[in-house]
């Protein structure tokens, strides 16, 4: 079970199932099926609009708990070792009232040098079907995703990742229910914004885990990415993660983001133009995102009624996320997010 609240007025829970079963000594399936219950979706923000700038017929909604959208996403995946080369196939559909993506994902894990060096291929295919409820069309946005990763040992303390990602993405980038605002002396008219329908993304990172102790490690990562829009962005990335004791680990993390805005983005419009923006995502601006995890194994020795089997283990985790934004959100008119997530889940070895 996770969850998710801001002070954006946005709820979210998200109850998930994972199964994994062993086939033989190299061959594995597993699935999985999740749930998102959503409250206070964008399409029930309270403003002021008409049928042709994105009006919804429920005049109500946006500020209390029920609801507004439930997505059901639903994965099987298969695994086989061959001669030490690692190869994997997912299968992804997900469905939601207004929204649907079909995902189909294969890497390959191929070990050199006595597994001190680890290559690893990925490709990720989406095909989505955008259908808002205010809207009377479909658009499609298909997804194309190579991933490219070296992981190389460098010494007994020390292990190091790196990676790079291309994206291709071609269609409709929107979800169909922002609007923007057209400010002039006399009044002000709402249109629908108006984005390229081709981006391409691209990434490269590092990340090191130094062994700090015989017990403990310390992650460091960075990230840098640009793409076809003009965003760059660089993430900053530390972790350290201990054993307290034989059942009880801990884990403290620290991440940054820092992001240009797209070239198209302006916090304010006083003329229709060929491309227009309101997604905070589009935006220049930082984030920081504190969090703190536990997980704690079964013992017979643990005075805990539910945790006295060796066969359960018990993960949670708080985390706190800060979003600033150089503009204000174009629905709330606010440029500071807080939210908080907790996650808490009981894993079952059969």
């Amino acid at each position: 079970m996770n969850s998710y609240f801001d002070n954006f007025r946005l709820i979210v829970l998200y109850p998930s199932v994972n199964v994994t079963k062993s086939l033989d000594n190299n061959t594995s399936i597993s699935g999985s099926y999740l749930v998102d219950a959503i409250s206070s979706a964008s399409m029930k923000m309270t403003f002021k609009v008409d049928g042709i700038t994105s009006a919804t017929a429920n005049k109500q909604g946006g500020s209390d708990n029920t609801p507004d959208e439930l997505r059901h996403q639903f994965n099987l995946g298969l695994s086989r070792n061959i001669s030490g080369v690692t190869v994997a196939a997912d299968g992804m559909y997900s469905i939601e009232h207004d929204y649907s993506s079909k995902t189909f994902a294969a890497n390959i894990t191929v070990p050199f040098a006595k597994k001190n060096t680890i290559f690893k291929f990925g490709y990720a295919g989406n095909r989505d079907k955008i259908f808002p409820q205010t809207r009377f069309w479909t658009k499609n946005r298909n997804t194309s995703t190579l991933n490219i990763g070296l992981t190389q040992i460098l010494s007994k303390k020390l292990i190091a990742q790196f990676d790079f990602s291309f994206i291709n993405i071609d269609g409709y980038m929107l979800d169909g229910y922002q609007v923007v605002r057209i400010i002039n002396s006399s009044n002000v008219s709402f249109l629908e914004p108006v984005e390229p329908e081709k981006r391409i993304r691209k990434a490269a990172g590092v990340r090191t885990n130094i062994a700090v102790s015989k017990l403990s490690t310390l992650l460091l990562g960075y990230r840098y990415y640009w793409d076809t829009w003009d965003i760059k962005s660089h993430t900053f990335d530390v972790e350290y993660k201990t054993h307290l004791s034989q059942s009880l680990n801990l884990s403290l993390a620290f991440r940054q983001y820092i992001q240009t805005q797209a070239y198209f983005f302006k916090p304010e419009y006083f003329t229709p133009e060929p491309f227009m923006a309101v997604d905070s995502k589009l935006n220049s601006g930082y984030t920081n995102d504190l969090s703190a995890s536990i997980t704690l194994k079964g013992s017979r020795d643990l005075k805990l009624p539910f945790l006295n089997n060796e066969n359960l283990t018990f993960l949670a985790s708080l985390g706190i996320y800060h979003r600033h934004t150089d503009s204000p959100d174009w629905a709330l008119r606010m440029s500071e997010l807080y939210a908080y997530l907790i996650s808490l889940g009981l894993k079952i070895s059969i």
